[in-house]
Formats: C-alpha cells, sequence, structure tokens
C-alpha cells in the first residue's frame, strides 16, 4: 500500500516544486486561471485564462477569445511564418514579444496591447468607444489583427461562442486608472486654411503619454485628424484638412465658421476635451 501511495505522492508534488524552481504552476482549481493552462488545456479553460487577463487590463473579456477562435481555434499554433493563438507574424518575434511562438503569455500581451492602443486612438478621434458596444467588438479586433478586407467581418460571428466559453465568469474588466490626462491646446480663432493647408492647432500632454486627435464640424460633417503622440514637452502641431466645398466658400470671399475640438486619451481610454469656435477665411 505505501509503494502504491508513492506515484500518488510525486504527483501532488511536481506543481509545488514547479513553482518554487520558477515558472508558476497551472491552478487547476482556479475557473480562471492567471497561468496559462498549457496547449492540451480544453477549449473554456484557454478562454477564461485570456478572459481574465483582457479583464484584468480593463478590456472586454471576451475580445481575445473571439479573436483567438477566429484565427487558431484556440490553439497554439506553429506555422512557417504565422504562430499562436492569434495568427501573429514572425516580425513580431522581437523586442518585449521575443519568444512569443514558445510563450502564449506574450501572444496575449501583445494582443492586449494592441487592442489598447486601438481603442485609445478611436477615443483620441472622437469616434465611439468600442469597449461599450459588443457590436463593435469584431471591427475592434479587425483593427488588431488587421486581416485582408473581405476577412474583417469574420470576427464578430464568434461572440457568443466566446460568451459561452466563458461562462460568466472571470470578472469584469476593472481598471485603477481614471484620471482623465491634462490636455493643452492652442487653437488660433482665426485661421487662413488655403495658405497653411489646413486648421492648425498645437497640443501637449505635460503630465503623461497620451494620444491627441482633433476634429472640426461643417454643418453635419466632421473632419477627423489623425491622432498623434506628442513628443518631449513642446507643444505638438496637428492639422484638421478642409473640405472642398469650404475650400470654394474661402476662395469665393466668404468666411466659415467651425467647431475645433482637441482630445486628449491615455492609454486606459481616460480622454480630455478642448474646444473652440474657429473663424476660416481666404
Amino acid at each position: 500500500m505505501r509503494r502504491a501511495l508513492l506515484p500518488i505522492l510525486a504527483l501532488l508534488l511536481v506543481p509545488n516544486a514547479w513553482a518554487q524552481g520558477g515558472a508558476p504552476a497551472p491552478d487547476f482549481t482556479e475557473p480562471c486561471p492567471a497561468v496559462y493552462p498549457g496547449d492540451g488545456a480544453g477549449q473554456e479553460r484557454i478562454a477564461r485564462w485570456m478572459a481574465r487577463a483582457a479583464a484584468d487590463r480593463g478590456l472586454p473579456r471576451e475580445l481575445p477569445v473571439m479573436a483567438g477562435l477566429a484565427e487558431s481555434g484556440l490553439r497554439n499554433l506553429r506555422g512557417e511564418d504565422y504562430h499562436g493563438f492569434f495568427g501573429m507574424h514572425e516580425s513580431l518575434n522581437s523586442g518585449e514579444y521575443h519568444g512569443f511562438p514558445r510563450k502564449p503569455e506574450l501572444q496575449v500581451k501583445w494582443f492586449i496591447d494592441t487592442a489598447r492602443v486601438v481603442r485609445q486612438r478611436r477615443v483620441a478621434e472622437r469616434r465611439p468607444d468600442p469597449a461599450r458596444d459588443p457590436a463593435a467588438f469584431g471591427t475592434w479586433i479587425a483593427d488588431v489583427e488587421r486581416p485582408a478586407p473581405e476577412n474583417r467581418s469574420g470576427y464578430q460571428p464568434f461572440l457568443d461562442e466566446a460568451r459561452h466559453l466563458i461562462g460568466g465568469r472571470c470578472g469584469a474588466p476593472s481598471s485603477d486608472d481614471t484620471a482623465p490626462p491634462r490636455l493643452e491646446a492652442r487653437i488660433p480663432a482665426t485661421q487662413r486654411p488655403l495658405a497653411t493647408g489646413g486648421i492648425g492647432l498645437s497640443v501637449r500632454c505635460p503630465d503623461r503619454d497620451c494620444l491627441v486627435g482633433a476634429t472640426a464640424t461643417f454643418g453635419t460633417r466632421t473632419v477627423i485628424a489623425r491622432a498623434v503622440e506628442p513628443r518631449g514637452p513642446g507643444f505638438t502641431a496637428l492639422t484638421v484638412a478642409v473640405p472642398r466645398a469650404v475650400r470654394r466658400e474661402l476662395r469665393a470671399g466668404h468666411s466659415v465658421r467651425t467647431t475645433v475640438i482637441a482630445t486628449a486619451a491615455d492609454d486606459a481610454a481616460n480622454a480630455t476635451t478642448r474646444r473652440r469656435l474657429v473663424t476660416l477665411v481666404g
């Protein structure tokens, strides 16, 4: 009897030894594991591992699971040029993601890092926050994965399956960072866009990293300037294009008024805006 117990005791001791030796051991009792459960784990455990990682960084739990289902069927694939759960290209195997084909933790980190930047840019450009609308999760993922245009609609259909695998567990998205960035913007009240090539403004976030975008509204049309990351302590220039119809008005000697809004977003998608009524002249 004592000899028969030895193999069982050995199995019980292995995870503790592994954890003490460096790599943390998988916790098979945790419904939403913090540690990668292994390539041999079922879809449910892998999905909940991804869901927990996303929720811990303030993203919807379904997001990486939907991407993994679409790209790999939630399998850690090994290919010639594309690898892992998210079909990551070999060119990403450098810097902070070096070794990702053998380290699924880095794969999830890449996906979450990129998804946060995509969301930050959308908020800075005053587009709808994709985290607030589950119907937008698919296009959000497409902006991360950047598939061929005809395949961009291939992620949204996996929302229900992702929710089924997660099973309502793994916590809600949370973030300790809820303070918006401080934004300073210089927007001249009168501008000559025909001479300068557009509506100009200068922006900076003096306290933290951010992305800053700008919009100008002409009647029912809003023109968006792609968000930029201000560099250094000084101001960074942004230019909002002027529609052709407005340029015609200016050439005819008319003035045009528009509301210009600058928006700064940090990496948690907290946002600050500054606005000014601007008169455009020829």
